[in-house]
């Protein structure tokens, strides 16, 4: 059986329109998704890890300072004035609001890391801590008469008060970060161990080739 040195321009050549990703390059459309793709950052839609982060460490500042500042603008939920430390103030309010900012803040830092699972605390453990903050804000001011014997906010204000009041102190910060909180967890559990910094050795780059006529 006769045989045919196939010249080396030839093999090249049938190499590059065997390779999907050559293909691609060369008629100038998407590159196929077989492979996975290294480097990509931390987002989940049009929302990313490190916006949840952001949102999570803003509804806690909020969360943890507006017994102190909310009487400047009439906002008392125990009319307190402002600046008063107090036990329920640091309880409710001071404790969970820096934990949350401080969790933020790890959430955001987070997401530019090569992992979601390594390190002394994982992404998903932050998540949850976040959540046990969201908890501890919304039902805080509802469990404080059984743990001190006495109403954190006052009741001889208007209906429509007394929930402006409860929202901003207590349910509606304590959503925020709980929802947040189950963002990270259930974002980091998904992408658990997952790599996104691309190994430099043992890749081959292929240059890419332009079409002509």
């Amino acid at each position: 059986m006769a045989t045919r040195t196939i010249p080396e321009s030839e093999r090249l050549e049938r190499r590059n329109v065997e390779d999907p990703m050559v293909e691609a390059r060369a008629r100038g459309t998407a590159e196929p998704n077989g492979a996975p793709v290294y480097g990509e950052p931390m987002r989940v839609g049009r929302f990313g890890v490190a916006t949840v982060g952001l949102i999570a460490l803003l509804a806690s500042a909020w969360g943890g300072i507006v017994p102190y500042i909310g009487p400047l603008f009439g906002f008392s939920g125990d009319h307190s004035p402002a600046w008063q430390w107090n036990m329920p103030h640091t309880l409710l309010a001071l404790i969970p609001g820096a934990a949350g900012v401080l969790l933020g803040l790890f959430v955001m830092g987070s997401a530019s890391r090569s992992t979601v699972g390594h390190g002394r605390m994982s992404l998903g453990t932050a998540g949850v801590l976040l959540m046990v903050c969201g908890a501890w804000f919304a039902i805080g001011p509802l469990a404080w008469p059984v743990l001190y014997h006495g109403d954190y906010f006052v009741h001889t204000v208007s209906p429509l008060r007394f929930l402006a009041y409860d929202v901003g102190y207590a349910i509606g910060t304590g959503l925020i970060v709980a929802a947040c909180g189950g963002f990270v967890t259930g974002w980091a559990h998904r992408h658990r161990g997952r790599a996104v910094a691309a190994p430099a050795a043992g890749r081959e780059d292929v240059a890419p080739v332009e079409s002509g006529i």
